[in-house]
Parts: C-alpha cells; structure tokens; sequence
C-alpha cells in the first residue's frame, strides 16, 4: 500500500465526521451557509448523542476499500480509468441506493433502515447514523457493485474511493437542516438534482423521494412528493422553515 493510497484511505474514514463538524460550527458561528432553515424546530440532545453513537461504525466503507485494494480489485491506475470509473461509481450509486432503501422501507426489512429513521428531523450528525447492518449492505453492494463491472472494463481504485469523498461531503449537506442551494437552483439543476430539502421531506415524511443525487428514478417510479418544488420556494424565497415535521405546501400557493 503507497502512502497516497494510505491517505486516502484516511480521508474517506474520517470526511464524514469532519463534515458533520463543520455543520456544528456553522449553526454554533451562525455562517451565512445556515440563513434557509427548513424546519424551525430544535434538535434534541438524545438525537445527537445517538447519532454520535450510531457514527461509530461509519469508517467501514474504509475499511471494506482497503480489503479491496489489498485484494487487488481496480488496478487500473490511468487518468482516464480515474475519471470514467468515478462515472460509473456515481451511476452505480444512484440505482443500488434507489433500490436499496426502497427495499428497506418494505416491512419484512424495515428494522434494517429504522435507525436512521429515528431522526425524523435532521442534525449534522443524521449523514452518519446508520444501523451496523444498513451500513454494511450499501458498502458491500457498493464496492461488490463495483467490482463485478471491473469483471467487463479495468476500474480505477481512486475513483471509487473519490466517489465516497464526495459522496460523504454531499450527504453530511443533504442531511443539514438548511438548504444551501440558491433561489435559481429549482429552475434549471433542481430539476434533475436532489437539494436538502429534497431529503429533509424523506426525513420527516417517513416515505418518498428515496433518491440519492438526482430525482430520477422518483420521478419515473412515482415515488416523489408532489409539493417538493412548493417547500423549496416556501424556505428558499419566501425565507419561511416550515414549523411541523407533517407541514404540506399548496404548489399553487407558490407559483
């Protein structure tokens, strides 16, 4: 194992506590990044506590890279490799967490994904509580996902591991309970991308939008909430969090 390996290795076990950090010191500073909340209600000091608990177990997608690496799996080590397996690790991604977490919102498989829905209303630390159990099926479907590819195309380790850096900085901001994202973003991204308060509506609302990065496969499947466009302009524009975690905006109210 090189030191660059090494160090990447680092970073993906410990990005997603410093993100999770980084949210403490902007709500605690009060930085311009927390000025649209999405819901005014406090979170409560046993959420966090069991969230920081629950992050315990996080490193494991380092841990299961490493095996990877030793193994010898995505030895490609070409620029170009780097870039298109990045692709593929992000496509890959889209659809194993689409139908993962549909799967885990059935009933027979539901006790896999209840941690996580524990926190009905987001905190720095929500991107990072998983059950053992939840965590350890994405990262294996993930990296094994990933690894029968490299069976049909040479992959690109530090692509994958790429992936889980951002894929960690993008999920502590999907979990935040502020949307960061400007008023322009609905009109042209927003469309296609997922935003936080995309996912705080999952949070609060137990089902739908089940999208990791984009609302795709919602869309074609049925499963986003009718008024997601509605909120975001309701605490985006019209600068009003919405105050119950059962609150609905009228669509027709904010056009």
């Amino acid at each position: 194992m090189s030191a660059l390996e090494a160090a990447v290795l680092c970073m993906v076990a410990v990005i997603g506590h410093l993100m999770a950090l980084f949210w403490l010191c902007v709500e605690e500073y009060e930085v311009d990044l927390s000025r649209d909340q999405i819901y005014d209600l406090t979170i409560k000091d046993p959420q966090v506590r069991r969230e920081l608990k629950n992050s315990l177990h996080t490193p494991m997608h380092a841990i299961l890279l490493m095996v990877a690496l030793l193994i010898g799996l995505f030895e490609d080590r070409g620029f170009g490799a780097f870039l298109y397996t990045f692709v593929l690790t992000a496509l890959w991604a889209e659809i194993w967490h689409y139908a993962s977490h549909r799967a885990f919102h059935l009933q027979p498989l539901h006790w896999i994904h209840a941690e996580h829905h524990k926190s009905r209303l987001s905190s720095p630390f929500t991107a990072l509580s998983f059950s053992f159990t939840e965590k350890l099926i994405f990262d294996i479907g993930m990296i094994g996902g990933m690894a029968i590819i490299g069976l049909l195309l040479p992959l690109n380790w530090f692509g994958v591991a790429a992936w889980f850096v951002a894929y960690l900085i993008v999920n502590s901001f999907g979990h935040a309970n502020y949307e960061i994202r400007g008023e322009t973003f609905m009109k042209l991204k927003g469309t296609v991308l997922t935003s936080t308060v995309y996912h705080a509506l999952h949070h609060s609302r137990y089902t739908g939008n089940y999208g990791l990065g984009t609302r795709v496969l919602d869309r074609i499947l049925g499963t986003e909430w009718p008024d997601v466009e509605a909120v975001y302009d309701r605490v985006v524009s019209d600068k009003q969090p919405l105050v119950g975690l059962r609150d609905r905006v009228d669509p027709a109210e904010e056009r």
